[in-house]
Protein backbone atom coordinates (compact mmCIF):
# COMPACT_ATOMS: atom_id res chain seq x y z
CA UNK A 1 0.00 0.00 0.00
CA UNK A 2 1.52 3.25 -0.85
CA UNK A 3 -0.94 5.51 0.52
CA UNK A 4 -2.58 5.66 3.69
CA UNK A 5 -6.42 6.34 3.09
CA UNK A 6 -7.20 6.57 6.37
CA UNK A 7 -7.78 10.25 8.69
CA UNK A 8 -5.23 10.70 12.00
CA UNK A 9 -3.74 13.81 13.67
CA UNK A 10 -0.26 12.78 12.68
CA UNK A 11 -0.25 16.27 11.04
CA UNK A 12 0.35 17.50 14.15
CA UNK A 13 3.83 16.35 14.44
CA UNK A 14 5.27 17.23 11.74
CA UNK A 15 3.86 18.96 8.44
CA UNK A 16 5.16 20.00 5.46
CA UNK A 17 8.89 20.01 6.12
CA UNK A 18 10.21 20.44 3.51
CA UNK A 19 13.63 22.14 3.79
CA UNK A 20 14.04 19.45 6.85
CA UNK A 21 13.46 16.35 3.77
CA UNK A 22 16.34 17.85 1.93
CA UNK A 23 18.22 17.93 4.83
CA UNK A 24 17.64 14.22 6.14
CA UNK A 25 17.85 12.70 2.38
CA UNK A 26 20.83 13.83 2.69
CA UNK A 27 22.03 12.69 5.85
CA UNK A 28 20.31 8.79 5.37
CA UNK A 29 21.89 6.58 3.38
CA UNK A 30 20.83 3.28 1.91
CA UNK A 31 20.25 0.69 4.62
CA UNK A 32 19.73 3.10 7.59
CA UNK A 33 17.03 2.41 9.83
CA UNK A 34 14.75 5.14 10.84
CA UNK A 35 16.13 5.13 14.69
CA UNK A 36 19.82 5.42 13.36
CA UNK A 37 18.72 8.29 11.61
CA UNK A 38 17.00 9.80 14.05
CA UNK A 39 20.67 9.04 16.43
CA UNK A 40 22.52 10.58 13.60
CA UNK A 41 20.53 13.83 13.14
CA UNK A 42 20.53 14.22 17.26
CA UNK A 43 24.27 13.80 17.17
CA UNK A 44 25.56 16.33 14.26
CA UNK A 45 22.81 18.79 15.34
CA UNK A 46 21.34 19.32 12.47
CA UNK A 47 18.31 21.51 13.02
CA UNK A 48 20.03 23.37 15.82
CA UNK A 49 18.12 24.54 18.63
CA UNK A 50 15.47 21.97 18.03
CA UNK A 51 14.09 19.97 20.96
CA UNK A 52 14.96 16.79 20.88
CA UNK A 53 11.10 16.01 20.96
CA UNK A 54 10.89 18.10 17.96
CA UNK A 55 13.07 16.23 16.02
CA UNK A 56 11.63 12.94 17.12
CA UNK A 57 8.30 14.49 15.31
CA UNK A 58 10.20 15.80 11.92
CA UNK A 59 12.45 12.40 11.40
CA UNK A 60 10.21 9.39 12.58
CA UNK A 61 6.60 11.07 12.00
CA UNK A 62 7.23 13.28 9.40
CA UNK A 63 10.24 12.14 6.71
CA UNK A 64 10.76 8.70 7.74
CA UNK A 65 6.52 7.57 7.80
CA UNK A 66 6.63 9.18 4.13
CA UNK A 67 10.10 8.07 2.46
CA UNK A 68 11.25 4.83 4.58
CA UNK A 69 8.03 2.68 4.92
CA UNK A 70 8.87 -0.64 3.51
CA UNK A 71 6.78 -0.34 0.18
CA UNK A 72 8.64 2.68 -0.34
CA UNK A 73 12.15 2.34 0.13
CA UNK A 74 12.74 1.53 -3.47
CA UNK A 75 11.36 4.74 -4.53
CA UNK A 76 13.20 6.35 -1.74
CA UNK A 77 16.94 5.20 -3.25
CA UNK A 78 16.29 6.57 -6.06
CA UNK A 79 14.57 10.25 -4.84
CA UNK A 80 17.88 10.42 -2.64
CA UNK A 81 19.57 11.20 -5.50
CA UNK A 82 17.08 13.41 -6.83
CA UNK A 83 16.64 15.78 -3.84
CA UNK A 84 20.90 15.72 -2.91
CA UNK A 85 21.61 16.76 -6.79
CA UNK A 86 18.57 18.39 -8.54
CA UNK A 87 18.51 22.50 -8.89
CA UNK A 88 14.89 21.90 -9.40
CA UNK A 89 13.44 22.84 -5.86
CA UNK A 90 9.68 23.29 -7.18
CA UNK A 91 9.96 19.81 -8.43
CA UNK A 92 11.46 18.54 -5.18
CA UNK A 93 8.85 20.74 -3.31
CA UNK A 94 5.87 19.42 -5.74
CA UNK A 95 7.02 15.50 -4.68
CA UNK A 96 7.35 16.37 -1.41
CA UNK A 97 3.34 17.42 -1.50
CA UNK A 98 2.95 13.97 -3.62
CA UNK A 99 4.56 12.01 -0.26
CA UNK A 100 3.02 14.08 2.20
CA UNK A 101 -0.29 13.73 0.95
CA UNK A 102 0.03 9.78 0.17
CA UNK A 103 0.77 9.85 3.84
CA UNK A 104 -2.26 12.01 5.07
CA UNK A 105 -5.60 10.48 4.08
CA UNK A 106 -7.10 13.90 5.67
CA UNK A 107 -4.69 16.15 3.88
CA UNK A 108 -4.82 14.19 0.46
CA UNK A 109 -8.73 14.15 0.81
CA UNK A 110 -8.45 18.17 1.34
CA UNK A 111 -6.51 18.78 -1.71
CA UNK A 112 -8.24 16.48 -3.97
CA UNK A 113 -11.94 17.58 -3.49
CA UNK A 114 -11.69 20.66 -1.39
CA UNK A 115 -8.94 22.93 -2.17
CA UNK A 116 -9.62 22.10 -6.15
CA UNK A 117 -13.43 22.73 -5.67
CA UNK A 118 -12.21 26.25 -4.58
CA UNK A 119 -10.06 27.19 -7.46
CA UNK A 120 -12.19 25.66 -9.67
CA UNK A 121 -14.95 28.43 -8.64
CA UNK A 122 -12.71 31.12 -7.82
CA UNK A 123 -12.42 30.68 -4.10
CA UNK A 124 -10.01 32.75 -3.02
CA UNK A 125 -9.58 32.01 0.71
CA UNK A 126 -10.11 29.15 2.90
CA UNK A 127 -10.90 29.22 7.19
CA UNK A 128 -10.51 26.21 9.86
CA UNK A 129 -14.04 25.13 10.25
CA UNK A 130 -14.66 24.30 6.84
CA UNK A 131 -12.61 21.36 7.62
CA UNK A 132 -15.67 19.82 9.59
CA UNK A 133 -17.53 19.05 6.83
CA UNK A 134 -14.60 16.76 5.41
CA UNK A 135 -14.15 15.24 8.39
CA UNK A 136 -17.62 14.06 8.70
CA UNK A 137 -17.57 12.72 4.96
CA UNK A 138 -14.29 10.85 6.51
CA UNK A 139 -16.68 9.25 9.25
CA UNK A 140 -19.25 8.07 6.69
CA UNK A 141 -16.63 6.67 4.46
CA UNK A 142 -15.31 4.78 7.42
CA UNK A 143 -11.39 6.74 7.17
CA UNK A 144 -12.37 7.83 10.34
CA UNK A 145 -13.27 5.08 12.96
CA UNK A 146 -14.23 7.25 15.66
CA UNK A 147 -15.20 10.84 15.69
CA UNK A 148 -13.09 13.76 17.28
CA UNK A 149 -13.69 16.00 19.76
CA UNK A 150 -14.85 19.80 19.04
CA UNK A 151 -11.17 20.44 20.47
CA UNK A 152 -9.20 17.95 18.19
CA UNK A 153 -11.43 18.79 15.72
CA UNK A 154 -10.12 22.68 15.81
CA UNK A 155 -6.46 20.83 15.87
CA UNK A 156 -6.27 18.72 12.68
CA UNK A 157 -8.35 21.73 10.71
CA UNK A 158 -5.42 23.60 11.85
CA UNK A 159 -2.89 21.26 10.65
CA UNK A 160 -4.24 20.17 7.22
CA UNK A 161 -4.67 23.89 6.62
CA UNK A 162 -1.17 24.79 8.34
CA UNK A 163 0.36 21.45 5.97
CA UNK A 164 -1.21 22.98 2.57
CA UNK A 165 0.31 26.33 3.33
CA UNK A 166 3.65 24.98 4.04
CA UNK A 167 3.21 23.00 0.05
CA UNK A 168 2.82 26.07 -1.20
CA UNK A 169 -1.45 25.57 -1.59
CA UNK A 170 -2.51 28.39 0.88
CA UNK A 171 -0.84 31.12 1.92
CA UNK A 172 -0.52 32.44 5.71
CA UNK A 173 -3.19 32.68 7.97
CA UNK A 174 -4.65 36.27 8.34
CA UNK A 175 -7.59 36.90 10.36
CA UNK A 176 -8.65 33.32 10.17
CA UNK A 177 -8.38 32.87 6.81
CA UNK A 178 -5.63 31.25 4.22
CA UNK A 179 -5.83 32.72 0.96
CA UNK A 180 -5.67 30.21 -1.94
CA UNK A 181 -2.55 30.18 -3.59
CA UNK A 182 -1.98 29.26 -7.54
CA UNK A 183 -0.80 25.83 -7.82
CA UNK A 184 -0.29 23.55 -11.02
CA UNK A 185 1.87 20.33 -11.47
CA UNK A 186 4.95 20.61 -13.16
CA UNK A 187 5.07 18.52 -16.20
CA UNK A 188 8.06 16.71 -13.97
CA UNK A 189 6.27 15.85 -11.67
CA UNK A 190 3.82 14.10 -13.77
CA UNK A 191 6.39 11.67 -15.29
CA UNK A 192 7.61 11.22 -11.89
CA UNK A 193 3.99 10.21 -10.78
CA UNK A 194 2.88 8.04 -13.79
CA UNK A 195 6.31 6.20 -13.86
CA UNK A 196 5.60 5.76 -10.16
CA UNK A 197 2.51 3.90 -10.09
CA UNK A 198 4.02 2.28 -13.42
CA UNK A 199 7.33 0.94 -11.02
CA UNK A 200 4.78 -0.37 -8.44
CA UNK A 201 3.18 -3.09 -11.09
CA UNK A 202 -0.18 -0.83 -11.97
CA UNK A 203 -1.55 -1.92 -15.28
CA UNK A 204 -1.57 0.97 -17.58
CA UNK A 205 -5.14 1.40 -17.63
CA UNK A 206 -5.04 1.94 -13.89
CA UNK A 207 -2.51 4.66 -14.04
CA UNK A 208 -3.89 6.66 -15.94
CA UNK A 209 -6.83 5.95 -14.09
CA UNK A 210 -5.47 6.31 -10.55
CA UNK A 211 -7.14 9.01 -8.38
CA UNK A 212 -3.45 10.34 -7.48
CA UNK A 213 -3.67 12.63 -10.68
CA UNK A 214 -7.24 14.09 -8.87
CA UNK A 215 -4.54 15.50 -6.13
CA UNK A 216 -2.72 17.17 -9.30
CA UNK A 217 -6.20 18.75 -10.09
CA UNK A 218 -6.42 16.84 -13.10
CA UNK A 219 -9.29 15.15 -14.46
CA UNK A 220 -8.89 11.94 -16.86
CA UNK A 221 -8.94 14.05 -19.88
CA UNK A 222 -6.50 16.27 -18.18
CA UNK A 223 -4.67 13.02 -18.04
CA UNK A 224 -5.20 11.60 -21.31
CA UNK A 225 -3.79 15.17 -22.94
CA UNK A 226 -1.16 15.07 -20.66
CA UNK A 227 -0.16 11.42 -21.83
CA UNK A 228 0.01 12.71 -25.48
CA UNK A 229 1.98 16.26 -24.91
CA UNK A 230 4.24 14.43 -22.81
CA UNK A 231 5.21 12.03 -25.25
CA UNK A 232 6.72 14.52 -27.70
CA UNK A 233 9.69 14.44 -25.23
CA UNK A 234 10.54 10.94 -25.84
CA UNK A 235 9.20 10.13 -22.34
CA UNK A 236 6.94 7.05 -23.44
CA UNK A 237 4.97 6.33 -26.69
CA UNK A 238 1.06 6.54 -25.47
CA UNK A 239 -2.12 5.55 -27.38
CA UNK A 240 -5.01 6.77 -25.03
CA UNK A 241 -8.59 6.73 -26.37
CA UNK A 242 -10.12 8.32 -22.75
CA UNK A 243 -10.99 5.18 -21.89
CA UNK A 244 -8.33 2.78 -22.57
CA UNK A 245 -4.61 3.12 -22.97
CA UNK A 246 -1.73 1.46 -23.82
CA UNK A 247 1.93 2.94 -22.72
CA UNK A 248 5.39 1.94 -24.16
CA UNK A 249 7.41 2.93 -21.69
CA UNK A 250 11.05 4.71 -21.92
CA UNK A 251 12.43 4.12 -18.96
CA UNK A 252 12.98 0.58 -17.34
CA UNK A 253 13.95 1.47 -13.93
CA UNK A 254 13.28 4.24 -11.46
CA UNK A 255 17.55 5.52 -11.79
CA UNK A 256 17.10 6.14 -15.37
CA UNK A 257 13.99 8.20 -14.90
CA UNK A 258 15.84 10.30 -12.13
CA UNK A 259 18.44 10.59 -14.85
CA UNK A 260 15.67 11.75 -17.31
CA UNK A 261 14.05 14.12 -14.45
CA UNK A 262 17.38 15.79 -14.08
CA UNK A 263 18.00 17.07 -17.70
Amino acid sequence: MIRRAHYSTALAQAQGIFSETMTLFDLWDEGMGTQCLFEKARAQNIFGSASERRLRNIVMEGFASRYLREQILEAARSLKALFCSSPDTRLLQQINLLYTARQHGILFDFIKDDYWSKVAFGGSSIVAKEISALIDKGLLSGKLEKNWSPSVRKRVSSYVLGAAADLGLLGPSRSGKRAIEYWRPLDALQIYLAYDLHFYGFSDDEVAASEEWQLLGLSRNDVSESFSRLQNGGHWIAQDTGHLIRIEWTYKNRKELINALHN
